[in-house]
């Protein structure tokens, strides 16, 4: 009953806001066809049925590896209806291609022809991201079936997750006037609104196989569901204020956001009557009722949300007005900078919206963190202070203005990221600071985390150094590297990954000879990339800049402070470490000879005085006194 209730509430109001919110207009608006009404129907009914099944796949799988781990009979049921919404996720996704198709190419179905899929699905970005999504959904339908499948939910949940964003990153929000901050509240809003709403709804139809385990289950998804909450309306807001323009209330898209809004408030007034009453009331053991009874009509009230959001994803936004955008800024996101120098790179500040939210949730945690352990290191919370420093130097300076205009801007980001912040990162140990800060079954999940088979993987020496040497040059020379400069949240996902990538390399090579065995590499693949007769992406030719060296020469620049300033800083890691470990070994040494002395005096004063006078039995024993 309640999935039918869902079901109905949720095409209702899909079919009034997409009736009222203009996508049936006869106005051009961007990004949106004029195709026939039952393709923006059919097209609007897929949208949402996808958003449903990938949102139930994210909340089973949740349940199966957080808070119902397999064998339990709990998590198997759970892995189980994850495989029918995934295999339900993949059917929305092949529907939703086809009437993507239909609508871009404004024909019948009778009318699509191959040419026409192979243009969307190959040439078109679009069609590539549902392609993908696509593929994961029916990898995550197959693997969630498996026997063995329990002890690997945890990376099924990571694919579903980053299986809900490859769309994002090609829609509206991509051509948005800001692209990082577009794109990357929307990646938040929706990640944030998959893991509550999706969890709720797991807990709410798995509540009663969960009986006694109820309610420790509840609290824990209650502190997520807050987090989700707050994640889901900062980003929601940041991402309307983008694609309104500012406070502009004159729209039929800023009516169904206004609607949104209320629904999000109606939703925070439940969740707060939920801690007030329903959790309690578990926790002293009165029943699951009301839990459940007030968790069925939170369902109802998120499907009613989540059509108003994928009916909103179909509403014309408002319109630029004539003559007031310039193809260089469109393309940049911001206007273009004058000529570089240090004054420009330390004092042209743009943030990146990606970095800035990790920094503050980095520097948050690991000061509680701090303040919970007492006896943390000060060297160690300095060294954690100046990665952090480094990151936002490397993304929130005119660094990251000009990364997108200097190649060599972009080499010296790229070093800053993914060569000095992990090193300081990693001496700041956070992990060991989390483990030690938190309680109760927060602790051993994640060390299990952090001890995964993925993580040994990726900081495998072998792996981490090809990764490295890899996202060093040969990601330049590679399509992604024009991708991510035409996009801003694709660089910024970029800087991500050569961060992680950076953490893995230090932290599985160190102690060891390889950054020192692989520097001949580093000179091998620099100077080619230096000696490159063109300039890779094409990129910083078409933005016309008439400033500064040309892009070529400027390119060679580019290389070289790659190269050179990466072999410094690894070979000086590793020579560091190197006398650290020796060190450590040196003062072993020491200590357990001196272990061994004072043992050999101990026994010998003890035996003299063992044949001065006889022991009582209240004293010291030998090997007490060892």
């Amino acid at each position: 009953m309640l999935a039918i209730g869902a079901v109905a509430t949720g095409l209702v109001v899909l079919a009034l806001v997409v009736r009222l919110g203009g996508a049936f207009s006869e106005t051009a608006a961007p990004g949106l066809s004029q195709a026939g009404a039952l393709t923006k129907v059919g097209l609007s009914v897929a949208k949402l049925g996808g958003n449903a099944a990938a949102v139930l796949t994210v909340g089973w799988l949740l349940v199966a590896a957080v808070f119902a781990r397999p064998p339990s009979p709990v998590g198997r049921r759970c892995l189980r209806a994850a495989s029918l919404t995934a295999l339900a996720w993949a059917l929305c996704t092949l529907a939703l291609i086809v009437f993507t198709a239909l609508d871009l190419f404004g024909t019948g179905i009778g009318g699509l022809t191959g040419n026409m899929m192979r243009t969307l699905l190959i040439e078109l970005p679009q069609g590539r991201a549902l392609l993908m999504t696509l593929a994961a959904a029916v990898a995550l339908a197959v693997a969630a079936s498996l026997p063995r499948a329990g002890g690997g939910s945890g990376y099924l949940l990571a694919g579903a997750l980053a299986a809900l964003l490859p769309p994002l990153f090609t829609g509206h929000a991509s051509s948005a006037s800001y692209h990082s901050l577009a794109v990357y509240s929307l990646v938040a809003h929706v990640l944030g609104v998959a893991l509550w709403i999706g969890g709720l709804v797991a807990l709410v139809t798995a509540g009663p196989a969960l009986r006694d385990r109820l309610p420790r289950t509840v609290r824990r998804y209650s502190t997520l569901a807050l987090v989700s909450f707050i994640v889901v309306g900062a980003s929601g807001a940041a991402n309307a204020w983008v694609r309104l323009g500012g406070f502009d209330l004159g729209s039929r898209y800023a009516m169904v956001v206004v609607a949104k809004i209320a629904a999000l408030g109606v939703l925070g007034g439940l969740g707060w009557w939920h801690r007030r009453s329903t959790i309690p009331a578990l926790r002293d053991g009165t029943g699951a009722r009301p839990f459940l009874r007030l968790g069925a009509a939170e369902v109802l009230i998120m499907a009613a949300t989540m059509a108003i959001a994928t009916g909103l994803s179909r509403t014309p936004p408002p319109e630029n007005a004539p003559d007031t955008l310039d193809v260089t800024e469109l393309r940049l996101g911001y206007p273009l900078p004058g000529p570089a120098g240090t004054g420009p790179y330390l004092l042209d500040w743009w943030i990146d919206p990606l970095f800035f939210a990790l920094i503050a949730a980095g520097a948050v945690l690991y000061g509680v963190g701090v303040v919970r352990v007492r006896d943390w290191p000060w060297q160690r919370s300095a060294a954690w202070t100046a990665g952090l420093a480094v990151v936002l130097l490397a993304t929130g300076s005119g660094i990251s203005r000009y990364s997108m205009v200097l190649f060599s801007a972009h080499a010296i980001q790229h070093v800053l990221v993914g060569v000095l912040a992990p090193l300081l990162l990693l001496y700041g140990a956070p992990v060991r600071l989390a483990l030690r800060a938190m309680r109760g079954e927060s602790a051993p999940l994640l060390a299990a985390a952090a001890n995964c088979r993925g993580i040994r993987l990726l900081a495998h020496p072998v792996v981490a150094s090809a990764l490295f040497l890899l996202s060093l040059y040969a990601f330049y020379t590679s399509p992604p590297f024009a991708a991510s400069l035409s996009n801003h949240a694709l660089h910024s996902l970029a800087m991500l990954c050569f961060l992680v990538i950076g953490l893995a390399y230090f932290h599985g090579t160190a102690g060891t000879l390889v950054p020192l065995a692989v520097l001949p590499l580093h000179a091998i693949a620099g100077i080619a990339l230096m000696r490159e007769g063109t300039v890779l992406g094409s990129w910083f030719e078409e933005l016309g800049r008439g400033w500064g060296a040309s892009p070529l020469d400027d390119q060679r620049l580019g290389a070289l402070l790659l190269w050179t300033v990466t072999a410094a800083i690894t070979a000086a890691a590793a020579v560091a470490q190197e006398l650290y470990w020796r060190g450590r070994r040196s003062t072993t040494r020491l200590s357990a000879s001196t272990t061994v002395g004072s043992y050999s005096a101990a026994e010998s004063s003890l035996s003299l005085s063992s044949t001065a006078a006889p022991r009582s039995r209240s004293g010291d024993s030998p090997t007490r006194s060892s």
